[in-house]
């Protein structure tokens, strides 16, 4: 005798069963994420496979389902996962930027570089070496034979133009 599961009754079941099915993947996988994947995959072919349910006793029918999904996907080659040794973690280079980190700060230094090229002499060549060429400015006096002093004034308007300009642009 086959009873057909209505569209209602089916949502009644996964309703009482949702957290059962979930606890079960749960114990197969020791992942959360994985076991709602499995316990979605479990009711969907629950509701495909309907016709195939005897009617009389749902919960052993969907535990017994669950429990061949975790059981296929345990044996999955997907689902192997490598894992690198303490030694192997060791020899990753890592700069300490993250993927954001580094487009941010080139966004900025364009950004700044940009604004730089905005400013007029002699505001943009200090501007550009100190800020652009991270040059520091005893560098530039002695490259330049200018005064340190006359250099730390143009940077400071520099600075002050800069901050006009940045706001005007990016606020």
């Amino acid at each position: 005798m086959v009873i057909v599961i209505e569209k209602q009754n089916f949502e009644n079941y996964i309703k009482k069963y949702e957290r059962l099915i979930i606890t079960i993947c749960l114990s197969f996988t020791k992942n959360y994420f994985d076991a709602e994947d499995l316990a979605q995959q479990t009711f969907l072919s629950a509701y495909e496979n309907y016709k195939k349910f005897d009617g009389e006793n749902f919960k052993a029918w969907i535990t017994t389902i669950a429990a061949n999904k975790c059981r296929d996907y345990i044996k999955s080659p997907k689902r192997n996962i490598y894992s690198l040794s303490n030694e192997e973690c060791e020899t990753i280079e890592h700069d300490g930027n993250s993927t954001e980190e580094i487009v941010i700060e080139k966004q900025t230094s364009e950004n700044i570089r940009n604004l730089c090229n905005k400013l007029n002499e002699p505001y943009r060549a200090v501007a550009l070496n100190y800020f652009c060429e991270n040059i520091k400015l005893s560098t530039m006096a002695n490259d330049t034979g200018q005064n340190i002093k006359t250099l730390q004034t143009q940077l400071y308007r520099a600075k002050k133009l800069l901050k006009i300009l940045w706001k005007e642009e990016f606020i």
